[in-house]
Formats: structure tokens, sequence, C-alpha cells
């Protein structure tokens, strides 16, 4: 399958991606989740060659531009970059599709923009992160004394590159064939060592996050049909919120798979068929 660089207008800078499958296929526009990049979505191209793949990289990841200096990556700017970007591709509609914050930047833009949306697919991620009202001054305290921590911006060199693969493997429940395929775009080698090319900023926390009341009103906006993807080992499956925000949404189809936050790279034939049976059966968003 040929896969194809791309870069698309963004709200503060240039955006990479990655364009694969069939150019005539229906549009499948992919947000990758924190820290991983457009390679997210590549064993999933694979296996559906029939749609056309757009893999973007958000801003500060893989290879786009980071936002500028003293910006935060703030979570609604996000829904900004997807806007630019289907402006950039002259896309009229298309269904999203998202893991982790991409899923829940995907279903935020689907709420506030229905008629640029048919259809959209959340792995194992529905809507922002919610904020407890008890924490909000610490947690306002503690993202803006990061701005004050200059070590933490910018990309990261590492000694060695099976140091990166180690220290990602024991970040997250992902599997080192998983692990490869973000890093072989998230990062470069330089002599001996490793450059990770996302920006250290990413790591700061949102000044404020919506509640999880805000949050369910936003869902129920969704008009587009849904399908929900749950990992039964990964992050949402067990949340308290998650049961309130899957009520909220109209039109949506759960499927629980067995495997971790990032199964759909860990198993991506059994996620392949999930998504397919669900675009076949909502074709246009019906």
């Amino acid at each position: 399958m040929s896969v194809k660089e791309l870069v698309l207008e963004g709200l503060t800078g240039p955006l990479a991606g990655l364009e694969a499958g069939a150019p005539d296929g229906d549009p499948l526009v992919c947000l990758h989740g924190w820290l991983d990049n457009a390679a997210s979505f590549g064993p999933l191209a694979e296996r559906l060659p029939n749609y056309r793949w757009i893999c973007v990289d958000l801003p500060g990841h893989g290879k786009s531009a980071y936002r500028p200096d003293g910006a935060v990556y703030h979570y609604t700017d996000y829904l900004g970059d997807v806007y630019r970007v289907l402006e950039s591709l002259e896309l009229e509609r298309c269904t999203l599709v998202g893991h982790s914050l991409g899923a829940g930047i995907a279903a935020v833009f689907a709420a506030a923009f229905p008629s640029m949306v048919d259809r959209l697919v959340m792995i194992d991620g529905i809507g922002p992160i919610a904020g407890d009202s008890g924490n909000t001054l610490e947690q306002l305290r503690e993202s803006l004394e990061f701005l004050g921590r200059n070590d933490d911006t910018g990309p990261r060199f590492y000694p060695s590159w099976n140091r990166v693969v180690e220290r990602r493997l024991q970040a997250g429940d992902i599997s080192r064939t998983g692990v490869e395929t973000l890093l072989s775009r998230g990062a470069v080698r330089k002599g001996e060592g490793t450059v990770v090319l996302s920006d250290g900023r990413l790591k700061q926390r949102s000044p404020l996050y919506m509640s999880q009341q805000k949050v369910v009103s936003i869902l129920a906006g969704i008009e587009a049909p849904a399908l929900l993807i749950i990992a039964r080992q990964g992050l949402i499956a067990n949340r308290a919120t998650t049961t309130e925000r899957i009520a909220a949404i109209p039109d949506l189809t759960q499927e629980a798979v067995a495997g971790g936050h990032h199964v759909h790279l860990d198993d991506p034939a059994a996620m392949a068929s999930v998504i397919d049976r669900f675009l076949e059966d909502r074709k246009g968003g019906t």
C-alpha cells in the first residue's frame, strides 16, 4: 500500500500527516493519542486499504510544528486544528477516527460541527478528561509552575534507541511492536543516541478542565452515528464517568474488545474488522 507525506494547515503552524489507502475511498481523518503520532493508524490502514486514510500529527507530536513559545497545548485549540485540516483538504464531510486524546477531540468536534462529520469512531476514549472541582486551584498552580521549567520544552535526547523503547514500554500498556511503530515516526537516531521529536510541553497539565456535566452536555450534541471501542484492559473501561458519557450520545454503538489502551496497534486485525463492519453498516452516516 502506498503511503505519502502530507503538509496541512493547522491553527498555529503547519501540521504533518500521512495519507494511505484508496484516493477515491471514503475519507477517514484520524487523530492519535497523547504523545503518539500519525503512525498509530498505519496497521489499521494496511488492513482496510479501500478507505482514504488521512492521519494527522497533532501539534507538538510527530513531525508537526510545535505551538509557539509561551503557548499552552490547550484541549480546545485542537478543535481549531481539525477545522483547519479539513479546510486544507477541501473536505466538506468526513469520518473522524480517534484514539484516546484523539477520540476526545473527535467527539467534541463532531458535536460542535455536526454538518462536517458523517461517522465517528472512538478507540478507548470518550470525550475529554473531566476536572474535579475540589482540586481546581491545585491543578492551576501545577500547570503554571510548569512554565518556569525551561528544561521541559522541545525534543529530548536519549543515549540509545533501546533506552527510548524501554522507557515507552514502561510508560504504558503497549506491545514492543506498537512502540516501534510509533517511534518510527516520533523519534530519529542521532549518532548512537535518539531524539524524541514530541514537544516536552505536552506534559504540562491543562490549566482548567471542563466538569463532567459540561462534557456530557457536549457529547449529547453528537448527531453522527458513533462507534465506541472499549479495551477491556484499557483506560476507560472502569472509569466512573464512562457510563454517563455513553448514555449521553444519541446514536452510539459499543464494542468491548480484549486488549489494552493501544489495542489498535497490538491487535489491528481484530480492530479493523470491528471498524469496517460499523463503517459499512452506517455508510453515508445513516
